[in-house]
C-alpha cells in the first residue's frame, strides 16, 4: 500500500481475536435489539425469530465477502481498498470510504442522541450537555490507545450481552412451559417481509471490523474467523431473545412497551426492570466508542491513498491513533447530533450502509471473474457468496425504502 500521510509512525498493532470480537459483537449487537424487538413483534407477530432468521441469513453472505476481501487485503478503510482493488476507480474508492465515515458519524450521533434522551429521563441534564459530556470523554479514550479502546468496548460488551443473556437464561423456563398459541394464524408474509427488513439492521455493524485491519495481530487469518464469529453470535443471541420475548408477552403488548426487554424481564421474574434499561444506557455509549475509533480509521486510510488530507494520517508517536482523523470525526458527530433531523439522517445512513455492502459484493464479484486468486492462506468464500450478496443488499434497501423504514 502506497503511504501518502506525512510521518513514519504506524498504527499499533495490538489486537488479537478475542478482542476484535467483542469490539465486532459489541457493535453489531448494539442498544438496538433492547427496543428493536418490540417493532419486529409488531410486524411479524410470533414469527418474529423467523424475522431475525431471514435477516443474518442475508446478512452472512455480505459478512462472508467481507471476510474475504479483509484477508485479501488487511488495510485501514478497507471498503476503499476494496473497491480499488476491484474497480480501480479512484473515484469510487473514495465516494465508497467516505460514505462509510459518514454512516459511522451519522450512526454514532443517532446513538448518542439516544443516551442522551434516556439519561434525561433519569435526571436533569440537557440533551447537548449530556451528548457533549459523553463525546468527549469516548474521544479522549479512542485518542489514548487502541487497546485502551477495545479493552473498554470490550468490558461493556460482555455486560451488554450479559443482559441479552440473562433475559433468555430467566424468561426461557415460563417460554418452555407456557402453553402453545391456540391460533397463531397464518403467516403475515409483508409484516415478515418488513420485520425482515429491519432486522436486518440489527446486523450491521459486523463491517468495521475489517476497518481495523492495520492494528490487528495475522489479519489475514484474524479478520475472517472474527467477523464469521461476529454474526453467528449475534444471530444465535437475537434468534433466542426474539423466542423468548413473543412467548413471555403477547406481540401487541411488545410493540407497545417503550422498553419490550426491561418488560420482558419483569414478567419473567416478578423485579424492577431499571437494571435492564441501564444496561441499553451503557449500549448506547459502547455503540458510539466503537463507531468513533471506526470512523478515524477510515479518515486515516483515506489520507494513506491520498484520499484525504495528510494530516489525517497523521499518528501519535506515544498513542499510536490517528489523533487528528479522531477530532475531526468528534466534530462530524458533534454536528449531526445536534442537529433536528436524526430520523431522516439514521434512515440515510443505512441506505448508504446497504450500497457500500453492494459495492463490496461487486468488487468481489469482479476480481473472482477476472481470475485474480488471494494471496495464500487467505479466506476463499464460493464465487456464488458475492452475488447473493450483491443482490441481497439491493433487496434490502428498496425493501427499506418500500416499508417506509
Amino acid at each position: 500500500m502506497q503511504c501518502y500521510a506525512l510521518g513514519m509512525t504506524r498504527l499499533n498493532r495490538v489486537i488479537g481475536l478475542p478482542g476484535l470480537c467483542l469490539y465486532g459483537i459489541g457493535v453489531t449487537l448494539g442498544a438496538g435489539i433492547y427496543a428493536l424487538v418490540g417493532e419486529i413483534a409488531g410486524l411479524a407477530g410470533l414469527y418474529a425469530p423467523w424475522a431475525f432468521v431471514l435477516a443474518g441469513a442475508l446478512a452472512a453472505f455480505t459478512g462472508l465477502s467481507y471476510a474475504e476481501l479483509g484477508s485479501r487485503y488487511p488495510e485501514s478503510a478497507g471498503e476503499a481498498a476494496y473497491l480499488a482493488h476491484g474497480f480501480k476507480r479512484r473515484w469510487l474508492t473514495a465516494a465508497a470510504g467516505y460514505g462509510v465515515a459518514l454512516s459511522g458519524a451519522i450512526s454514532s450521533a443517532v446513538v448518542l442522541h439516544g443516551f442522551a434522551g434516556y439519561l434525561g429521563a433519569l435526571a436533569p441534564v440537557p440533551a447537548w450537555m449530556a451528548i457533549s459530556g459523553a463525546l468527549a470523554i469516548l474521544v479522549l479514550i479512542a485518542i489514548w490507545g487502541v487497546r485502551q479502546s477495545i479493552m473498554i468496548a470490550g468490558i461493556i460488551t460482555l455486560i451488554e450481552a450479559g443482559g441479552l443473556i440473562l433475559i433468555i437464561a430467566v424468561a426461557t423456563p415460563g417460554a418452555i412451559t407456557a402453553p402453545p398459541p391456540v391460533d397463531i394464524g397464518p403467516v403475515p408474509w409483508s409484516g415478515l417481509f418488513a420485520a425482515s427488513v429491519m432486522a436486518f439492521f440489527a446486523f450491521i455493524g459486523f463491517e468495521d471490523i475489517a476497518n481495523m485491519a492495520e492494528e490487528v495481530k495475522r489479519p489475514r487469518r484474524t479478520l475472517p474467523l472474527a467477523i464469521l464469529i461476529t454474526l453467528s453470535v449475534s444471530s444465535v443471541i437475537y434468534l433466542a431473545v426474539a423466542w423468548v420475548a413473543v412467548r413471555a408477552l403477547p406481540p401487541d403488548v411488545l410493540a407497545g412497551e417503550g422498553g419490550p426487554l426491561a418488560a420482558v424481564f419483569e414478567h419473567a421474574t416478578g423485579l424492577n426492570g431499571d437494571g435492564i434499561a441501564a444496561i441499553a444506557l451503557l449500549a448506547m455509549v459502547n455503540g458510539a466508542l466503537v463507531q468513533i475509533v471506526m470512523v478515524a480509521r477510515v479518515l486515516y486510510g483515506l489520507a494513506q491513498r491520498g484520499l484525504a488530507p495528510s494530516a489525517l494520517g497523521g499518528v501519535h508517536p506515544v498513542r499510536r491513533t490517528p489523533v487528528m482523523a479522531t477530532l475531526i470525526a468528534a466534530v462530524a458527530i458533534a454536528i449531526f447530533a445536534m442537529s433536528g433531523a436524526l430520523g431522516t439522517l439514521a434512515i440515510a445512513a443505512s441506505t448508504v450502509t446497504l450500497l457500500v455492502f453492494s459495492l463490496v459484493n461487486a468488487a468481489l464479484l469482479a476480481l473472482r471473474l477476472r481470475g485474480e486468486a488471494g494471496v495464500t492462506g487467505s479466506f476463499s468464500a464460493p464465487i456464488w457468496v458475492p452475488a447473493v450478496g450483491l443482490v441481497a443488499s439491493l433487496g434490502v434497501a428498496v425493501g427499506a425504502m418500500v416499508s417506509g423504514l
